[in-house]
């Protein structure tokens, strides 16, 4: 039986430093990772009890790659935490792996995850079972519940980003102390599709009382960046709908939107011609079939229709595809069968929509019919709020 206790300052006192830490870190990945805001996070016991945990965001506007969050620990009594005012963690993305400093911490099972401790974590002495020498002091116990905890968030956003992550504590009543992060006792609640799917309903109904009615919205970070880099549509106030593409249109149409463009990579977008709206790889992929019936209905062979269902990846098959001279005509066969699967989901709602798949290297691959009207009104309403003071 699991028993809830309620949130008082004082419950983290029966934590661990590795827990406090853990919860830290959830925070700050989902923040990045997932758009979601948390002002205090639920750690889960060993011992069946659920420990609502303060916590605080800390802003860093210039590094957007970056979310910072923290737990007051001061007068806590934490093992290993005496002392210590707040437990900081940080989660960034990390472009290279060449960035990553050699003596930090991984976990076969997480291979894109890296931790490490600076400012006021003890570095591990010769000898003591922790660790390794020089090392900073998060024991064996606390790197789980830690790794753990960001890998969840990781799992929702459906990515593979090399990821750091980074504790440091602070003490203001003993400026250069150091502390041990240890243990684990229990698990940081998972992220539900719930946290997803209320957070990108409440940023569309937020935009709907701003008096937004135009809509561009992107599954994640690649197309976001295609955007800004290459379209003349500002992306201030796009959606992140993450996979949740179906989910999103229902909102967006059912809150009042009139308008709602999809640009998302090829990749993601090619499985919205099967049907597909939830487009998690763990929910159905469905690239190979999309690309090899439409190799057909644009012309191509069974023969090479055979070829791409043997291909690993959609990179292979746009390659195959552009040798063959019938990249551009498939892919406007797709982007038709995606229009169609757009149009039932939205089931006579009069909100209008565009589909746009991209790719780094290929550039825009095609767009669902009559999307001129939805381009002008969402380039015309974004260039607005990007300038309206």
């Amino acid at each position: 039986m699991i028993h809830k206790v309620d949130n008082v300052f004082s419950n983290i006192s029966s934590l661990t430093g590795g827990a406090i830490a853990a919860v830290a870190a959830k925070a700050a990945a989902s923040s990045l990772l997932l758009r979601i805001s948390y002002d205090s996070i639920e750690f889960h016991t060993d011992d069946g009890r659920i420990i609502n945990v303060p916590v605080r965001y800390i802003p860093h506007p210039e590094n957007h790659a970056m979310r910072e969050y923290c737990v007051l620990t001061s007068g806590s009594n934490i093992n290993g935490l005496a002392g210590i005012s707040e437990l900081h963690v940080i989660v960034e993305r990390v472009r290279r792996l060449s960035d990553i400093p050699d003596d930090i911490y991984i976990k076969p099972e997480y291979i894109n995850l890296y931790l490490d401790g600076t400012v006021g974590i003890e570095e591990i002495k010769s000898g003591d079972p922790a660790g390794k020498a020089g090392f900073p002091y998060i024991d064996k116990n606390a790197r789980n519940v830690i790794f753990e905890s960001v890998a969840d968030a990781v799992h929702f956003a459906d990515i593979m980003p090399l990821i750091k992550i980074t504790i440091k504590a602070v003490s203001y009543e003993r400026p250069g102390l150091t502390c041990r992060i240890t243990g684990g006792n229990g698990s940081v609640a998972r992220t539900s599709q719930d946290d997803v799917l209320a957070e990108i309903a409440n940023t569309i109904q937020e935009q709907y009382e701003q008096g937004i009615r135009h809509v561009i919205a992107v599954p994640g970070n690649a197309s976001h960046k295609y955007i800004q880099d290459h379209v003349h549509i500002s992306m201030a106030y796009s959606i992140r709908c993450r996979n949740y593409i179906g989910d999103t249109l229902d909102m967006a149409a059912m809150v009042g939107m009139e308008n709602f463009l999809l640009v998302g990579s090829t990749s993601k977008l090619l499985r919205l011609a099967a049907g597909i709206m939830d487009t998690h790889s763990w929910n159905a992929d469905g690239r190979r079939e999309v690309l090899s019936l439409h190799t057909v209905l644009a012309g191509g062979t069974i023969s090479q229709a055979r070829i791409i269902q043997d291909l690993a990846t959609t990179d292979q098959m746009l390659a195959k595809l552009t040798e063959w001279g019938l990249r551009d005509a498939v892919m406007q066969s797709v982007c038709m069968k995606i229009g169609d699967y757009v149009q039932n989901r939205l089931g006579g709602k009069s909100m209008k929509f565009g589909v746009i798949p991209v790719h780094p290297d290929y550039g825009i691959l095609g767009q669902t019919p009559d999307i001129s009207d939805v381009m002008a009104s969402v380039s015309r309403e974004q260039f607005a709020l990007s300038i309206k003071k």
